[in-house]
């Protein structure tokens, strides 16, 4: 056969198949069963339309497109053959039910109508298997932004009655918690500081905030926790391997302090007496420069009562030397005649936790106070020993005595969101304080006591806020602990209101407000603190810090010798730079400050800042 005959038939029967796809073609598309679902959004996801080619391949893959809507619990796609190989397609679809109700099962920390506000479905909507994905992401987030976890486990309409969807969410329930290691501390105790319970929600923030309770006690050398889910479906078991870490104390030596320089000590602590959680503590203080011994007897109970009310009572005997100079600096204000106060008398309070974050307090102190080392050259109005009425003239009359009975009671609230006391590296704290009282002052002397001498009503508030920021992740559950570079800041305002003593002014300049100053280089009724310090770990327990400090107090009491004062407020600068050591006795800071005008001090405290 000749090529040319071999393209003719070649031709000829590409005209045929042609004509054959010409003639099957979809002349029609009846959907049947949808009563909300409207024609054009099932027509819209088909591949097959009126006019073209019938390919069974299409109609397949429409009946996939058309389950993906979610609408419908059955769907069927088939062609129909008509004359001169033609098709009429069938759309076959039931419906899901119109939601009438949904019902909410298994929730125990969300309020139904959380959850409900969350689902993407509402009555009145046809029921759609797509919405239960976006449904169960948003009540997945919605326990997540409360600090547990549960998702949506079923949500699907129930068979007796196809207008109800019943949605099933389950919620991750705590298991067993166990605690290990604890050979000193009692059960009970580790029960009081673990709020977590066996069979309630699992809660993150709570569990943590059990963690960080027991750090914050300093009992435990080592705290691992222990989270298991591997065994039961839905449950989570908990638990604490701890090492007691040794919690008595007995020290006999030298101490140096911004206050009184170089004293012996003599100190016995036991903060957690015979497991029980309770402190009790003995101080005695001998300082070289006289004035006689300090004591003081201590005792907390941080179990009070059922609700962890922690009861505080303490009785002391205590010698303050004002305007003292640190260690390295300046000779002090008062030179070798040391002004110093004795403080006799004991307090008492109690504190009840609200919530793991707030607490409020209520607490009661009663003083004796006297003035010692203030020099006598000659006796205003009489030599009759302890007239109220004598008075001390000559150059060292430039102090004030003001001696009498103090009782101050005081109530305060306590906001504390920091991620540990010890040494936050995040987190926030807040303390209100109002403390009204009343000052009995027998005996005045010196200048400035501007009619203090009787009875005298004052209140004192008091207002602080702390923050503090890292730039690295947050702290684990596993090292609550860990070095942190840390930016804190804090801020103090407090006024005073009525006839104020002396001494319960607010003083401001040393170790603890303003460094770079002598210690109480500023009072007044008025004060204004700031400080901001970058805390950058060499080591777990050892930081090196810059700080700068901005602050004063005024409004008080006027100039006693170069200690000018001022009635308004006049703030000052102090910068520099320091040292942080966590040792087995407590924290330890070495600072050294600069005044406004360039002048340095060496600052030691036994404690942190805040």
């Amino acid at each position: 056969m000749s090529k040319g005959i071999w393209v003719v038939v070649f031709v000829l029967m590409l005209a045929v198949q042609a004509a054959a796809q010409q003639a099957s073609v979809i002349r029609d598309i009846v959907i049947r069963g949808n009563r909300r679902v409207l024609n054009d959004v099932i027509l819209s996801v088909m591949r097959t339309k009126v006019g073209q080619p019938y390919i069974q391949e299409n109609l397949d893959r429409d009946k996939r497109s058309i389950e993906d809507l979610g609408f419908f619990s059955a769907v069927d796609v088939r062609a129909t053959p008509l004359e001169q190989g033609n098709y009429t397609v069938t759309v076959d679809v039931e419906e899901f039910p119109e939601i009438k109700e949904i019902r909410v099962t298994g929730n125990s920390v969300l309020k139904t109508e959380e959850i409900l506000n969350a689902v993407t479905l509402k009555p009145g909507q046809v029921y759609n298997l797509n919405a239960l994905k976006p449904s169960s992401d948003a009540v997945r987030e919605l326990y997540a932004k409360k600090g547990f976890f549960g998702q949506i486990e079923e949500f699907a309409p129930l068979k007796e009655s196809p207008g109800t969807i019943n949605l099933v969410v389950v919620e991750l329930r705590v298991g067993t918690v166990s605690v290990q290691g604890n050979a000193r501390t009692k059960d009970w105790v580790m029960r009081r500081l673990i709020k977590t319970r066996s069979g309630e929600a699992f809660s993150g923030p709570k569990w943590t905030n059990d963690l960080r309770r027991l750090y914050n006690t300093g009992w435990f050398e080592k705290i691992d926790p222990v989270e298991d889910t591997e065994r039961e479906l839905g449950k989570i078991d908990l638990g604490v391997n701890v090492k007691e870490a040794r919690t008595g104390s007995f020290n006999v030596g030298l101490q140096i302090d911004p206050r009184s320089s170089l004293a012996g000590v003599l100190r016995l602590t036991e903060s957690n007496l015979r497991g029980t959680g309770q402190t009790v503590g003995i101080d005695f203080l001998q300082t070289t420069r006289g004035g006689g011994a300090s004591l003081g007897l201590d005792y907390v109970n941080p179990f009070y009562d059922a609700k962890d009310t922690q009861f505080r009572a303490s009785v002391y005997s205590r010698l303050i030397y004002r305007f003292a100079g640190a260690f390295g600096s300046d000779a002090p204000l008062a030179d070798n005649n040391d002004y110093r106060e004795r403080r006799t008398g004991g307090s008492l309070g109690f504190t009840r936790p609200l919530t793991d974050y707030l607490s409020v307090g209520l607490s009661g102190r009663f003083e004796s106070v006297t003035t010692g080392r203030l020099p006598r050259v000659l006796l205003a109005g009489g030599d009759t020993p302890n007239d109220p009425t004598d008075d001390v003239v000559g150059e060292d009359n430039n102090f004030i005595r003001q001696d009498g009975d103090i009782g101050v009671l005081s109530l305060s609230g306590t906001l504390n969101r920091r991620d540990t006391d010890i040494d936050p590296s995040r987190g926030d704290f807040l303390r209100a304080d109002i403390e009204p009282g009343y000052s009995r002052i027998t005996r005045v002397s010196g200048l400035n006591n501007q009619g203090i001498l009787g009875s005298n009503l004052f209140t004192r508030n008091t207002l602080e806020y702390r923050r503090y920021f890292s730039d690295q992740p947050p702290r684990g559950r596993q090292e609550p602990d860990a070095p942190r570079r840390v930016l804190a800041l804090r801020a103090r305002y407090g006024v005073i209101a009525g006839n104020v003593p002396f001494f319960e002014q607010y003083f401001a300049g040393g170790s603890e407000t303003i460094r770079g100053y002598e210690e109480d280089r500023f009072w007044g009724k008025q004060t204004l603190l700031t400080t901001l310090e970058y805390r950058y770990p060499l080591q777990r327990a050892f930081n090196v810090i810059g700080f700068v400090d901005y602050g004063g107090a005024w409004g008080g009491y006027g100039t006693v010798r170069d200690f000018t004062q001022s009635l308004r407020p006049d703030l000052h600068l102090g910068y520099g730079l320091g040292l942080s050591f966590r040792t087995p006795l407590g924290p330890i800071r070495l600072d050294l400050g600069f005044n406004e005008n360039g002048k340095s001090r060496t600052h030691f405290l036994i404690g942190t800042s805040f």
